[in-house]
């Protein structure tokens, strides 16, 4: 096979992989919410650190960057059940449940007001993400009968907002064992994979991104070292996978039978990934080809990505090209600074200034 190895490692770091200084930036805003909530919480409801719950991509490290910042951020947070009372001294529902962490996060300079979506309460910022945050109730908290239940539109049911996180970190630390580096290249195939499915935005109809992890590690072909070959096989294992069923199971869950995460048998946009898929590997089968050359590769790869002129900048000059689309990502982030010899690096560098075209909003929207 073609060994474009080199391109799509730097595009991966560059434009797929989310910088540390968006990281700091959201993580920054989720402590925010997190203080807010401590602070403005209802007197006798006990809450300290330890009660909240990193979810999501963010907490396995398999977030992308997206263009318009439209992140998703999940931060749980679990409340003693005896201490959610009203005044009358009786239980809470889930709603009122929800209803008092919405509260507890309003802030008078927020342009729009935090609001309970299904299972959730969802925060929002003027750059275009928000953070949701699942309610949970804890009963007989460090015993053996402890049980933990979601507040949701449905009234509180039994859930394991840990579970997918365990089981990830695990699989990761398992296959690192195994050969070292083999389960931090799961997640770079996972974020891959998630940049392909996402490379035309609305116009491909493609599964989540938890589906797409739970397939990546079922397709995942530990043995490659190249990451253009690990994601080729992971194409390739995908294909027969989905010939087989377009059905995805909650691979984090011990029970038998597993939970589905798809709704049919045949859900339209696991009909369009298979497609997809399928039409990848025909774009990607001139790697094998002995006249394969550098330019053929770029072509095939850069059809998979839509990467924007990144391979054909990186092949023209490695270094210029890594740097350019690094501090675009910055810029699109509003998290890029100009230092004092007029250079562009991400805010919180040393003697770093905002880049001042671009808006950073922080914790609260600023008024319009």
């Amino acid at each position: 096979m073609f060994d474009y190895n080199e391109q799509i490692q730097a595009y991966e770091e560059a434009e797929v992989n989310l910088p540390q200084a968006v990281k700091d930036k959201l993580r920054d805003q989720r402590q925010a919410n997190r203080d807010r909530l401590k602070k403005n919480r209802p007197e006798g409801i006990r809450l300290c650190d330890d009660h909240f719950i990193p979810q999501g991509s963010m907490a396995i490290n398999t977030t992308i960057q997206a263009p318009d910042f439209s992140y998703d951020i999940d931060d749980g947070v679990w409340f003693h059940a005896d201490d959610l009372k009203k005044p009358d001294g009786s239980a809470m529902t889930s709603k009122e449940a929800q209803e008092m962490v919405r509260d507890a996060l309003k802030d008078p300079k927020f342009n729009k007001q935090p609001e309970i979506h299904q299972n959730c309460v969802r925060v929002f910022y003027a750059e275009g993400h928000h953070v949701d945050i699942p309610v949970y109730r804890k009963s007989d908290e460090g015993t053996a009968r402890e049980r933990q239940e979601l507040a949701g539109a449905n009234g509180f049911t039994a859930s394991d907002p840990t579970e997918i996180n365990v089981w990830f970190i695990e699989r990761v630390a398992d296959l690192n064992k195994a050969r070292p580096g083999a389960g931090s290249q799961l997640r770079v195939m996972v974020r891959l994979m998630k940049r392909f499915a996402r490379s035309r935005g609305e116009d491909w109809d493609m599964p989540n991104g938890l589906k797409l992890t739970m397939l990546v590690d079922e397709c995942f072909p530990s043995g490659y070292e190249r990451d253009d070959e690990a994601f080729y096989h992971v194409l390739r294992n995908l294909k027969l996978r989905l010939a087989f069923s377009l059905e995805v199971e909650n691979r984090a869950q011990k029970k038998t039978p597993k939970d589905k995460l798809t709704k049919t048998a045949n859900d339209s946009n696991m009909v369009e990934l298979r497609t997809k898929v399928g039409e990848a590997l025909v774009k990607l089968a001139v790697l094998h080809a002995g006249s394969c050359t550098k330019e053929k590769a770029r072509e095939s790869w850069d059809w998979v990505f839509q990467s924007d002129g990144f391979f054909a900048a990186y092949d023209k000059n490695a270094k210029q090209a890594v740097a350019l689309f690094s501090n675009a990502a910055l810029v699109r982030a509003g998290v890029a600074g100009t230092n004092s010899a007029g250079v562009l690096v991400p805010l919180g560098t040393v003697a770093a200034v905002t880049n001042l075209p671009h808006s950073f909003y922080g914790d609260v929207h600023s008024k319009k």
